[in-house]
């Protein structure tokens, strides 16, 4: 992505935080010199002012033309229809419904004021202003567009809960991107607006705010960020839809199908033992050497060390016998870095999900066991963060070893295929080893995950995908473990 695209990004997320918070100021000070405005009446006037300050930056910068309505796609009004889905899903959050004349006239100004604000700065300005100025792809821009809408929801954690602002900023990336290809194939804002304004106004019946405290559950935001965020990529690459919000100033109407392209079918590909089973190898050898380590050394410092430069070897002995692959595979994989991005994420969200399913299904039946701490659990605050170098390293030669060389590479041979899937998620499981002391039933989750990245990889026909998802996964890990050194030079300071 371009850098004045990304700045441009940035800036609208700022821009925007203040402006809310200097139109908040103005609607605070309405109401202590008026008495009548209500705690709503407050917010819709600061969404209304709000949306005045950046209609008129806008004329300044970035000066994107914003395309209101387009006459000539007939039924697009359908493209709203999805938004059911969380009304449907926030009415099963004990939601104490409000029907007064004034409370649905109050729910409909401010659930559409807010809608209008919101969707004319992250999509009318950015989505359009991205494609016009910047020619940025249409996954990539619409992508951007939901990161950017979800970033500026932590203002709300100023004063309610940081966990549930997290909660709605899940909620919010999944909508974002989905109204932002909405706008995109349509070249019609009103229809994110709309979408928008029915679940502010339907939330405000059922909970009487807005506040991400009320109407909010970490499940139901999963299901929105998923559903909405496969539903958008859906929008942007099928073929019966055309993009019209045109990088170039020109767009043809057109919502006829179109052909779809043929993906070639997949061959079987020759197989190297010798590659294979040097790939075999190397986990088997990083856990021996590992385990060598911590029986002859005492010193912590210096087993994580030789620990880091084991798996650091192992690394560069995969790339090395898989360059061809990596390469290959990363000419057609950098191309498509937006979707790519999107898939990742999807399939992050979903590794936890199944990574929190199995655990509970492991406690129903009684085999889970206490105890499951890692090595980040056991070690001080800077132990955890040299020994977290093994995480950020494990992505790429474990989707080589098991995902690649003893999945992906057996493709096209029948059931063998996918025997080959079961036995590399459960060696998968079982390179966890250290990690849990050799209780192999905390490693049975990781061997779902394993055949989950499987399947990524094999639908996806790329390792970058894969490596990607998994580094993403991991990412979490060592995000929480620097944070937890930061603490302790605070705690120390």
């Amino acid at each position: 992505m371009k850098l004045r695209a990304g700045l441009l990004s940035v800036a609208t997320v700022v821009i925007t935080v203040i402006i809310i918070t200097l139109t908040a100021i103005v609607g605070r000070l309405t109401a202590a010199l008026v008495p009548a405005v209500t705690q709503m009446g407050v917010q819709l006037i600061t969404e209304v002012l709000a949306f005045g300050c950046w209609w008129g930056f806008n004329r300044w910068y970035p000066k994107a033309k914003v395309s209101w309505w387009h006459a000539g796609v007939r039924h697009q009004w359908v493209l709203v229809v999805p938004v059911v889905i969380v009304l449907l899903g926030d009415a099963t959050l004990h939601p104490e419904f409000q029907i007064t004349v004034s409370h649905i006239l109050m729910a409909i100004l401010l659930g559409f004021s807010v809608g209008l604000f919101e969707e004319y700065v992250f999509r009318g300005v950015l989505v359009s202003a991205m494609r016009q100025r910047y020619q940025i792809g249409p996954v990539l821009t619409a992508v951007v567009s939901g990161l950017m809408f979800s970033l500026v929801h932590l203002i709300n954690a100023s004063g309610g809960s940081l966990t549930m602002t997290l909660v709605q900023m899940l909620e919010a990336v999944g909508l974002g991107f989905f109204f932002a290809a909405v706008y995109l194939v349509t070249n019609s804002l009103w229809l994110p607006i709309i979408g928008h304004g029915l679940i502010d106004g339907f939330d405000i019946l059922a909970f009487g705010t807005l506040d991400n405290t009320a109407g909010m559950n970490v499940w139901t935001s999963l299901l929105y960020a998923v559903v909405f965020s496969f539903a958008a990529y859906w929008l942007l690459k099928t073929k019966r839809f055309a993009v019209q919000i045109s990088a170039n100033g020109s767009s043809q109407i057109d919502f006829a199908r179109q052909p779809h392209e043929v993906r070639p079918v997949i061959q079987r590909q020759s197989v190297s033992a010798i590659k294979t089973l040097v790939a075999i190898a190397i986990p088997v050898l990083e856990l021996g050497l590992g385990a060598v380590v911590a029986e002859v050394t005492t010193d912590k410092w210096i087993r994580i060390i030789l620990v880091d430069l084991i798996f650091l070897i192992g690394l560069c002995t995969a790339i090395y016998v898989y360059h061809d692959v990596l390469s290959d595979h990363w000419h057609r994989f950098k191309h498509h870095l937006g979707s790519g991005l999107l898939v990742a994420i999807c399939g992050v969200i979903a590794a936890y999900m199944l990574l929190s399913a199995v655990r509970q299904g492991l406690t129903l039946v009684g085999l889970a066991s206490s105890g499951s701490s890692t090595i980040m659990s056991i070690q001080t605050a800077g132990l955890a963060l040299v020994a977290s170098l093994t995480t950020l390293m494990a992505p790429f030669a474990e989707e080589i070893v098991f995902r690649h060389a003893l999945f992906y590479q057996w493709r096209g041979r029948g059931a063998f295929t996918w025997l080959m899937l079961i036995v590399s998620s459960i060696a998968f499981g079982l390179v966890h080893w250290n990690n849990f002391h050799g209780e192999i039933v905390q490693m049975i989750p990781y061997m779902f995950v394993g055949a989950l990245f499987g399947l990524i990889y094999y639908f996806s026909r790329n390792i970058w995908q894969v490596i990607l998802t998994h580094f993403l996964f991991d990412i979490i890990q060592v995000i929480a473990v620097i944070a937890m050194f930061i603490l302790a030079i605070v705690q120390a300071g």
